[in-house]
């Protein structure tokens, strides 16, 4: 027995094994209120609902979070005031992203002077900087269908994005290989029709959850949890994410996958 539990002390050791105590809702929702919030940023709360979400998502002090293409670093903040000093956010993007996301993120770090946030800018996800089993929670908040965003279409004429897809193996394998073995893979994004395929992430900015579903179980994830929090039944599924009347209303899919064993 006490070979056995010191095999299991040295396995923890070299893991970082530990047993984080995910924060109350009622805690998650006072870090919404905190004065030095920006409005803009409170304005998204009724739509995003960040508490609920973080709940979900198991957020605790101390933990390692990874936010992939964080964009502006909306939740990116919220987390690493969740995480604490003890905690660290790892706010990245790529190179597409950026492009998008940089005016917001740069705004964010002179705004706010958060020691626990560092950034990845313009690093491709199968390159991101960070050490084996060393993520506690990945998260990708409506950004997976962007792996397959490669043109969009302006004013009648094709402006290309990306020159290729990004390689999902590619991207999650390294994923996995961060997170922790008791680590969680977040993905949330909008919802698209069952069968649209990568045509749905050029035209409408949106993803089939069966994509990502199959995806990520093909690399080894397990789904352990879904849930409904952003569900709309008034959206119809074929309009852009950015058309008028259904904009920040969109229903999303929120799924919770785990390392097989």
């Amino acid at each position: 027995m006490h070979v056995k539990y010191l095999m299991l002390m040295m396995v923890c050791m070299s893991f970082s094994c530990i047993a984080y105590e995910p924060l109350s809702l009622s805690r998650l929702q006072t870090l919404l209120t905190e004065p030095n919030r920006s409005d803009v940023d409170k304005q998204h709360d009724a739509n995003r609902k960040p508490a609920q979400i973080m709940r979900f998502v198991g957020v605790a002090s101390g933990q390692n979070i990874l936010d992939i293409y964080a964009g502006g670093g909306w939740y990116s903040e919220l987390f690493a005031r969740a995480v604490g000093e003890q905690g660290k956010v790892y706010a990245h993007n790529d190179t597409l992203t950026w492009r998008f996301g940089k005016k917001e993120m740069l705004a964010r770090s002179k705004r706010q002077t958060l020691k626990n946030m560092m950034r990845f800018d313009q690093v491709a996800i199968n390159e991101i900087p960070l050490p084996s089993s060393s993520i506690d929670i990945a998260f990708m908040g409506i950004n997976y269908h962007d792996l397959f965003f490669t043109h969009r279409n302006r004013n009648g004429e094709r402006q290309i994005m990306r020159d290729k897809i990004v390689d999902y193996r590619e991207a999650f394998s390294h994923i996995k290989n961060l997170l922790k073995p008791e680590g969680e893979l977040i993905i949330i994004d909008h919802h698209a029709k069952a069968g649209s395929g990568y045509d749905a992430a050029n035209d409408l900015h949106r993803i089939d959850a069966n994509i990502v579903k199959y995806q990520l179980q093909s690399l080894g994830f397990v789904l352990k949890e879904e849930a409904f929090y952003l569900q709309n039944p008034n959206d119809d599924l074929e309009q852009s994410v950015f058309a008028k009347g259904i904009r920040g209303k969109t229903s999303r899919f929120i799924l919770k996958f785990g390392k097989a064993e």
